[in-house]
Protein backbone atom coordinates (compact mmCIF):
# COMPACT_ATOMS: atom_id res chain seq x y z
CA UNK A 1 0.00 0.00 0.00
CA UNK A 2 1.46 3.33 -1.03
CA UNK A 3 0.84 6.68 0.58
CA UNK A 4 -0.12 9.97 -1.02
CA UNK A 5 1.77 13.23 -0.60
CA UNK A 6 -0.49 14.43 2.24
CA UNK A 7 0.27 11.30 4.29
CA UNK A 8 -3.06 9.55 3.86
CA UNK A 9 -3.34 6.18 2.20
CA UNK A 10 -5.13 5.77 -1.13
CA UNK A 11 -8.75 4.85 -0.64
CA UNK A 12 -8.79 6.22 2.91
CA UNK A 13 -12.06 7.98 3.87
CA UNK A 14 -10.43 11.43 3.89
CA UNK A 15 -9.50 11.25 0.24
CA UNK A 16 -13.13 10.86 -0.80
CA UNK A 17 -14.34 13.83 1.22
CA UNK A 18 -13.00 17.33 0.37
CA UNK A 19 -14.51 18.74 3.55
CA UNK A 20 -12.63 16.19 5.65
CA UNK A 21 -9.40 16.88 3.77
CA UNK A 22 -9.76 20.62 4.41
CA UNK A 23 -10.39 20.16 8.13
CA UNK A 24 -7.96 17.32 8.75
CA UNK A 25 -4.90 19.45 9.51
CA UNK A 26 -6.38 21.67 12.28
CA UNK A 27 -8.09 18.66 13.82
CA UNK A 28 -4.79 16.79 13.77
CA UNK A 29 -3.13 19.69 15.59
CA UNK A 30 -5.85 19.43 18.24
CA UNK A 31 -4.98 15.75 18.63
CA UNK A 32 -1.27 16.50 18.91
CA UNK A 33 -1.85 19.22 21.51
CA UNK A 34 -3.93 16.87 23.65
CA UNK A 35 -1.36 14.11 23.18
CA UNK A 36 1.42 16.28 24.59
CA UNK A 37 -0.80 17.33 27.49
CA UNK A 38 -1.46 13.69 28.32
CA UNK A 39 2.26 12.93 28.09
CA UNK A 40 2.88 15.75 30.57
CA UNK A 41 0.21 14.30 32.85
CA UNK A 42 1.86 10.88 32.68
CA UNK A 43 5.21 12.39 33.68
CA UNK A 44 3.61 14.32 36.55
CA UNK A 45 1.85 11.17 37.75
CA UNK A 46 5.13 9.23 37.62
CA UNK A 47 6.86 11.92 39.66
CA UNK A 48 3.95 11.87 42.12
CA UNK A 49 4.27 8.12 42.67
CA UNK A 50 8.06 8.16 43.00
CA UNK A 51 8.08 11.31 45.12
CA UNK A 52 5.57 9.95 47.59
CA UNK A 53 7.36 6.63 47.95
CA UNK A 54 10.96 7.82 48.13
CA UNK A 55 10.86 11.40 49.37
CA UNK A 56 7.50 11.79 51.08
CA UNK A 57 6.76 14.69 48.73
CA UNK A 58 3.64 15.19 46.67
CA UNK A 59 2.46 17.37 43.83
CA UNK A 60 -0.85 18.95 44.66
CA UNK A 61 -3.68 18.51 42.19
CA UNK A 62 -2.37 15.88 39.77
CA UNK A 63 -5.59 13.89 40.06
CA UNK A 64 -7.66 17.03 39.62
CA UNK A 65 -5.75 18.16 36.54
CA UNK A 66 -5.98 14.64 35.14
CA UNK A 67 -9.76 14.73 35.44
CA UNK A 68 -9.90 18.04 33.59
CA UNK A 69 -7.62 16.74 30.83
CA UNK A 70 -9.73 13.61 30.42
CA UNK A 71 -12.85 15.69 29.80
CA UNK A 72 -11.03 18.12 27.48
CA UNK A 73 -9.28 15.38 25.52
CA UNK A 74 -12.62 13.63 25.01
CA UNK A 75 -14.32 16.62 23.42
CA UNK A 76 -11.24 17.53 21.38
CA UNK A 77 -11.19 13.96 20.07
CA UNK A 78 -14.80 14.00 18.86
CA UNK A 79 -13.85 15.88 15.68
CA UNK A 80 -11.07 13.44 14.83
CA UNK A 81 -13.46 10.52 15.29
CA UNK A 82 -15.95 12.27 13.01
CA UNK A 83 -13.42 12.69 10.21
CA UNK A 84 -12.45 9.02 10.47
CA UNK A 85 -16.09 7.91 10.72
CA UNK A 86 -15.18 6.24 14.00
CA UNK A 87 -18.34 7.12 15.94
CA UNK A 88 -20.30 3.95 16.65
CA UNK A 89 -23.25 3.05 14.46
CA UNK A 90 -25.56 0.07 14.94
CA UNK A 91 -25.26 -1.20 11.37
CA UNK A 92 -25.54 -4.99 11.52
CA UNK A 93 -28.69 -4.84 9.31
CA UNK A 94 -27.46 -1.94 7.22
CA UNK A 95 -25.97 -4.06 4.43
CA UNK A 96 -29.30 -5.81 3.81
CA UNK A 97 -31.18 -2.62 2.91
CA UNK A 98 -31.48 -1.43 -0.71
CA UNK A 99 -28.91 1.17 -1.72
CA UNK A 100 -31.39 4.12 -1.74
CA UNK A 101 -32.42 3.25 1.82
CA UNK A 102 -28.77 3.03 2.87
CA UNK A 103 -28.13 6.47 1.40
CA UNK A 104 -31.12 7.92 3.25
CA UNK A 105 -29.97 6.34 6.51
CA UNK A 106 -26.48 7.80 6.04
CA UNK A 107 -28.01 11.25 5.60
CA UNK A 108 -30.18 10.80 8.70
CA UNK A 109 -27.13 9.68 10.68
CA UNK A 110 -25.15 12.77 9.63
CA UNK A 111 -28.03 15.10 10.51
CA UNK A 112 -28.69 13.33 13.83
CA UNK A 113 -25.04 13.56 14.85
CA UNK A 114 -25.02 17.27 13.94
CA UNK A 115 -28.14 17.86 16.06
CA UNK A 116 -26.58 16.01 19.00
CA UNK A 117 -23.32 17.98 18.65
CA UNK A 118 -25.17 21.31 18.56
CA UNK A 119 -27.25 20.32 21.60
CA UNK A 120 -24.11 19.29 23.49
CA UNK A 121 -22.39 22.60 22.70
CA UNK A 122 -25.48 24.54 23.77
CA UNK A 123 -25.66 22.65 27.07
CA UNK A 124 -21.92 23.13 27.53
CA UNK A 125 -22.34 26.88 27.14
CA UNK A 126 -25.04 26.76 29.81
CA UNK A 127 -22.58 25.10 32.20
CA UNK A 128 -19.87 27.65 31.46
CA UNK A 129 -22.20 30.64 31.70
CA UNK A 130 -23.33 29.52 35.17
CA UNK A 131 -19.69 29.16 36.21
CA UNK A 132 -18.89 32.66 34.97
CA UNK A 133 -21.94 34.11 36.66
CA UNK A 134 -21.08 32.62 40.04
CA UNK A 135 -17.29 32.79 39.66
CA UNK A 136 -17.17 29.15 40.70
CA UNK A 137 -13.95 27.54 41.91
CA UNK A 138 -13.19 23.88 42.51
CA UNK A 139 -13.58 22.70 46.10
CA UNK A 140 -10.03 21.35 46.08
CA UNK A 141 -6.63 22.50 47.38
CA UNK A 142 -5.89 24.07 43.97
CA UNK A 143 -9.09 26.14 44.07
CA UNK A 144 -9.08 26.05 40.26
CA UNK A 145 -11.29 28.67 38.58
CA UNK A 146 -13.65 26.30 36.80
CA UNK A 147 -14.08 28.55 33.78
CA UNK A 148 -10.56 27.59 32.63
CA UNK A 149 -11.07 23.83 32.13
CA UNK A 150 -14.69 24.34 31.15
CA UNK A 151 -13.73 26.80 28.40
CA UNK A 152 -11.28 24.31 26.90
CA UNK A 153 -13.87 21.55 27.24
CA UNK A 154 -16.49 23.71 25.52
CA UNK A 155 -14.07 24.64 22.73
CA UNK A 156 -13.89 20.98 21.74
CA UNK A 157 -17.69 20.74 21.71
CA UNK A 158 -18.01 23.88 19.58
CA UNK A 159 -15.48 22.66 17.02
CA UNK A 160 -17.24 19.31 16.91
CA UNK A 161 -20.64 20.96 16.45
CA UNK A 162 -19.36 23.17 13.64
CA UNK A 163 -17.68 20.29 11.84
CA UNK A 164 -20.66 17.96 12.28
CA UNK A 165 -23.01 20.63 10.93
CA UNK A 166 -20.77 21.18 7.91
CA UNK A 167 -20.73 17.43 7.28
CA UNK A 168 -24.52 17.23 7.55
CA UNK A 169 -24.90 20.10 5.06
CA UNK A 170 -22.44 18.40 2.73
CA UNK A 171 -24.37 15.14 2.99
CA UNK A 172 -27.65 16.96 2.21
CA UNK A 173 -26.07 18.39 -0.95
CA UNK A 174 -24.65 15.02 -1.99
CA UNK A 175 -27.96 13.19 -1.68
CA UNK A 176 -29.19 15.36 -4.54
CA UNK A 177 -26.02 15.64 -6.61
CA UNK A 178 -24.15 12.38 -5.98
CA UNK A 179 -25.78 9.80 -3.66
CA UNK A 180 -23.00 7.28 -4.25
CA UNK A 181 -20.44 9.78 -2.96
CA UNK A 182 -22.60 10.42 0.11
CA UNK A 183 -22.36 6.72 0.95
CA UNK A 184 -18.61 6.83 0.39
CA UNK A 185 -18.10 9.89 2.61
CA UNK A 186 -20.63 9.30 5.38
CA UNK A 187 -21.55 5.63 5.31
CA UNK A 188 -20.16 3.10 7.79
CA UNK A 189 -16.51 2.34 6.95
CA UNK A 190 -15.80 -0.96 5.29
CA UNK A 191 -13.53 -3.54 6.89
CA UNK A 192 -10.68 -2.45 4.62
CA UNK A 193 -11.16 1.20 5.55
CA UNK A 194 -11.22 0.35 9.26
CA UNK A 195 -7.93 -1.50 8.86
CA UNK A 196 -6.42 1.47 6.99
CA UNK A 197 -7.52 3.83 9.76
CA UNK A 198 -6.13 1.61 12.52
CA UNK A 199 -2.83 0.99 10.72
CA UNK A 200 -2.51 4.55 9.35
CA UNK A 201 -1.74 3.08 5.93
CA UNK A 202 1.30 1.12 7.17
CA UNK A 203 -0.07 -2.35 6.44
CA UNK A 204 2.07 -4.11 3.79
CA UNK A 205 0.46 -4.25 0.34
CA UNK A 206 0.27 -8.05 0.34
CA UNK A 207 -1.71 -8.12 3.58
CA UNK A 208 -3.91 -5.19 2.52
CA UNK A 209 -4.94 -6.99 -0.67
CA UNK A 210 -6.09 -9.92 1.44
CA UNK A 211 -8.95 -7.78 2.69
Amino acid sequence: MTRSDDGTSPGAPLEHNPLALYCERPVRWMQIAMGWCLVGLCLATTYEIIGRRLFGASLQGVNEIGAYLLAIASTWGFSAALLQRAHSRVDFLFQYFPRPVQTLLNLIAAISLSALAIFSAWQGWGVLSDTLRWQAHAATPLQTPLWIPQSLWLAGLVVFAGLATACAAHAAILIVKDPARLDLCYGPPSLKEQIEIETQGTLPAEEARAF
